[in-house]
């Protein structure tokens, strides 16, 4: 008597392997597609978070200047300027000159921000579609004011305790930064009245 398989098991055999083989192809289909969306939404979510440590790293170092120089902070809804530790370009931990401005195109029916420090190039940080944002700007205690100095504060802090930027964009569409630093200068002894005096 021969041992062996019939035609019938061996048919059975293959579709059941064949049929295995369907559900892991499947299976693994599944598991690279997973893969590619988690790898573009990490992607994109890390895009985003650098563009906002970006656009924010120069507002949270924001120092005070003395009053009678030109680092003194101020803003209005479309352009600050003041002293930062943090620049883009230049060496972090000295102080230095910045402005940040949001430039709308009316041809491009586009709002850039842009960033300006002393000695170099300025660069777009980000833009968006429309004519759409504004800084504001927050001290102690109060609402938002859309300039500092505020108008109708008595003693206002030279640099805002918050910078607000409202922005066009999809993703975030504002940023609020804590300013981390001091908000006034320490008096000098020349800026007392006796200070001048031999």
């Amino acid at each position: 008597m021969q041992k062996g398989f019939t035609l019938l098991e061996v048919i059975v055999v293959l579709l059941i392997s064949s049929l295995i083989s369907a559900i892991l192809f499947s299976g693994l289909s599944l598991v690279l597609d997973t893969r590619y969306r988690v790898i573009n939404a990490l992607t994109r979510i890390e895009t985003i978070g650098l563009q906002s440590s970006i656009m924010t790293s120069p507002l949270r170092s924001m120092i005070p200047d003395h009053t009678d120089e030109p680092g003194v902070f101020a803003g209005d809804s479309r352009r600050l300027k003041g002293l930062t530790l943090s620049p883009l370009y230049g060496a972090s931990g000295a102080p230095t000159a910045f402005a940040m401005e949001l430039d709308y195109s009316l041809t491009d029916n586009e709002t850039a921000l842009t960033y300006y420090e002393m000695g170099y190039d300025s660069v777009v940080l980000t833009s968006w579609a429309g004519n759409v944002g504004a800084f504001s700007y927050r001290g102690r205690t109060g609402d938002w004011s859309a300039s500092w100095p505020p108008r109708n504060a008595d003693k206002p802090l030279q640099v805002p305790r918050t910078v607000r930027i409202d922005t066009g964009m999809e993703q975030r569409p504002v940023h609020i930064t804590r300013v981390m630093g001091p908000h006034n200068r320490p008096i000098r002894t020349q800026d007392l009245p006796f200070g001048t005096s031999q």
